[in-house]
């Protein structure tokens, strides 16, 4: 059966992609069989895959909340918007929770010209300059071009930097929340830098540095509006594992909300990252 991608791409409905998403989101294999077994009477030719989501999205809700959280993920990060810079700012923290330091948005002197670098984080060993390209829909994808352009900043950054750094490695990474064309990740394997998004490289993606230490964003949370989550992202609070840490009272004080939803959002907070 044909489906319709996001980005209008027709392709052949392959159920054991959609059973592997429900089980990378927390369900046992049998409650996702169960899954598929429901959606799959829905699934008509050209049905696109958002509509897919949505009825997945409906039964993984009879699941626990964890869950249907975890599913969520996608969507969540594509709420880091309408611009660039709280993408930018949840990047950093998934950097430092991988041991990097983590400084964003310099201004740094490369041999030739200054360039702006969204995020700059260092370990004992290298030295990384980040590139973000935050996408707020799916279906839009950072190019060759934009490889092209990101490469030739890092190799004037990297001629600069090396000197002052002896001994470290100098890495370039571009990163978008979305996907790469096939040519960016052509060219980016080519010259011999990094790109990340959300199911590339297999092992070391964007979703894989999330999910394996729990790093969901704030914006899985449904229950939290657009002017919530800028008042906590103003307040330095990106990460779910920072709503879980944080005391009631304080939720409670900066989203302007009652004791409850403040204690259910802590709640939902803890069970996400660390059950």
């Amino acid at each position: 059966m044909k489906i319709r991608k996001a980005s209008g791409k027709i392709q052949e409905f392959d159920p054991r992609k959609l059973l592997d998403s429900l089980m990378r989101s927390g369900a046992a294999r049998d409650q996702a069989e169960n899954i598929l077994e429901k959606v799959m009477p829905d699934v008509l030719p050209l049905t696109t895959t958002k509509q897919i989501y949505r009825l997945a999205h409906k039964y993984l809700k009879q699941l626990n909340h964890a869950t249907v959280l975890r599913y969520s993920l996608k969507k969540g990060i594509l709420r880091l918007g309408p611009s660039g810079y709280p993408f930018e700012k949840y990047f950093g923290e998934l950097l430092k929770n991988y041991g990097y330091d983590v400084q964003t948005n310099l201004l740094l002197e490369g041999k030739c010209v200054s360039h702006e670098v969204d995020v700059f984080a260092v370990n004992d060993r290298e030295i990384v300059l980040v590139e973000c390209k935050y996408r707020n829909r799916v279906n839009s994808a950072p190019d060759v071009k934009v490889a092209m352009y990101v490469h030739a900043r890092f190799q004037d950054l990297r001629t600069a930097l090396a000197p002052v750094h002896p001994g470290k490695t100098i890495e370039g990474w571009l990163v978008t929340n979305t996907r790469f064309t096939t040519d960016a990740i052509q060219f980016a394997d080519c010259a011999g830098f990094q790109l990340k998004s959300w199911r590339h490289p297999d092992k070391l993606s964007l979703e894989k540095m999330i999910e394996e230490n729990k790093l969901y964003p704030i914006t899985v949370l449904s229950s939290l509006n657009t002017s919530q989550i800028k008042r906590l992202l103003e307040n330095k609070v990106i990460l779910m594992k920072d709503l879980a840490r944080m005391e009631a009272d304080t939720i409670k004080n900066i989203l302007s909300i009652s004791d409850r939803k403040a204690l259910n959002i802590r709640k939902e907070a803890e069970d996400l990252c660390f059950c």
